[in-house]
């Protein structure tokens, strides 16, 4: 597979026009020239994305190129039986639709993969099948969440437009893998026109488009990656019940985690089909269970009380700090720890010079108990060095672009 060269350029053109002439980019308070050439970088990414998972060592485990090719007879089915490319979504081989946290045999494990190929089947009708001319159309998508999230944060900002649009957009980790065509780009899309919806129904009672929005990306959230839908619900609620205060924000997002914190508790002593801890070491053993270079040695998890303690620190290792410095065995490994050191600088800057920290917007409060909650998680489930890179980019502009902004690297008016 290669390059269709002259209709992927009239498709980059076509897009840019279409960024510099849809409203909901021309108000971002981006210059449109700024996100026309971000978009073009994204795109530039998810074509070397591609183009890397291709090479002999990675295509037969690449999820992406398998996405493409079990899209192509999707893209046929699409084009002579639309209704049953329609139904085959709802649809499935096995006896019964199996667990909703399975990760094997399931029709709900399933869907996230469908999600995607069903999505690339279409693109396929426009592109002429070419995974590369595809990049163009899931990266114009990707963009209406990036944008929406840079206007949450630049609401309350007091740092330079382009620190924070750097902490979005071009986080290392998180522009690669966001850019290529995988959930991941997709689902950040996602969280960012939940929040940015969420906000205007809060704030500003928000229409029907919001409602509805919120409500098609939520659902996306749940059936291509649940866990982050199940955590942002208490993220949402401490959000709003904070926002109906003036002050003592931070006390509302701990009364509520710790709200639920008891409820999983309570819940677990009904049995183990209603313990979280259940789902949480069966995903663990999951992870056990595969071949890679990039194995992390951990110690032994189960549903107990006093193992998930145990475990806990290593758990926070895994989703913070891997790869150590002690592990590096390439570029990409390099990159990664250059990417952790890149996120310590922040945090120590951000503890130092950040404005108003105990008055913290609710948003951004918001941001930091879910995405701590959601690497915590992947801390106990994940046991792959490779694995935990990927996962935490998805989260990292949540974590770093609230903190940036609130660092006056610049003297902002107050708005």
């Amino acid at each position: 597979m290669t390059i269709d060269i002259v209709p992927f350029i009239l498709y980059l053109i076509l897009f840019c026009f279409v960024i510099s002439w849809i409203p909901f980019f021309k108000k971002s308070g981006i210059s449109v020239w700024v996100l026309i050439g971000l978009f073009c970088v994204k795109v530039a990414v998810g074509v070397v994305y591609g183009m890397y998972l291709k090479a002999p060592a990675f295509v037969d485990k690449a999820d992406t190129w398998r996405f493409y090719k079990e899209s192509l007879p999707e893209t046929q089915l699409l084009l002579h039986h639309p209704l049953l490319f329609i139904k085959s979504i709802f649809t499935h081989s096995y006896t019964e639709t199996g667990g909703l946290f399975s990760g094997k045999n399931s029709y709900w494990n399933d869907l996230k993969d469908n999600i995607i190929i069903k999505l690339m089947a279409v693109c396929n009708v426009f592109t002429r099948n070419n995974y590369f001319t595809n990049v163009i159309f899931f990266n114009f998508s990707f963009l209406f969440g990036l944008v929406a999230f840079f206007k949450l944060v630049w609401l309350y900002s007091r740092t330079h437009k382009y620190c924070l649009l750097a902490a979005i957009f071009l986080m290392p980790s998180f522009l690669f893998w966001g850019s290529g065509i995988h959930k991941d780009g997709l689902l950040f899309s996602a969280l960012g026109i939940v929040f940015y919806c969420f906000y205007h129904i809060i704030k500003k009672k928000g229409e029907i488009k919001h409602w509805l929005s919120l409500t098609i990306c939520f659902l996306l959230l749940f059936l291509v990656k649940n866990y982050l839908a199940i955590a942002l619900v208490p993220a949402l609620f401490s959000w709003w019940l904070a926002d109906r205060n003036h002050q003592r924000h931070q006390f509302y997002f701990m009364a509520v985690y710790a709200g639920c914190l008891f409820a999983l508790i309570v819940v677990a002593l009904l049995g183990d089909h209603t313990n979280v801890m259940v789902h949480v070491v069966n995903k663990h053993n999951e992870f056990l269970l595969l071949n890679g270079n990039s194995a992390i040695k951990v110690p032994l998890l189960i549903a107990t009380t006093e193992s998930v303690i145990m475990y806990f620190p290593t758990a926070i290792d895994i989703a913070f700090v891997r790869p150590h410095l002690t592990e590096i065995k390439n570029a990409s490994y390099a990159l990664a720890f250059s990417e952790t050191l890149l996120s310590a600088s922040i945090i120590i800057l951000f503890l130092v010079f950040g404005k108003h920290k105990r008055l913290m917007p609710p948003f951004y409060i918001c941001c930091f108990y879910f995405a701590f909650s959601v690497l915590l998680l992947d801390g106990y489930t994940v046991t792959f060095t490779g694995a935990i890179v990927r996962y935490r980019s998805l989260m990292l502009p949540l974590l770093i672009a609230p903190m940036v902004a609130m660092i006056p690297f610049n003297t902002r008016q107050k708005k």
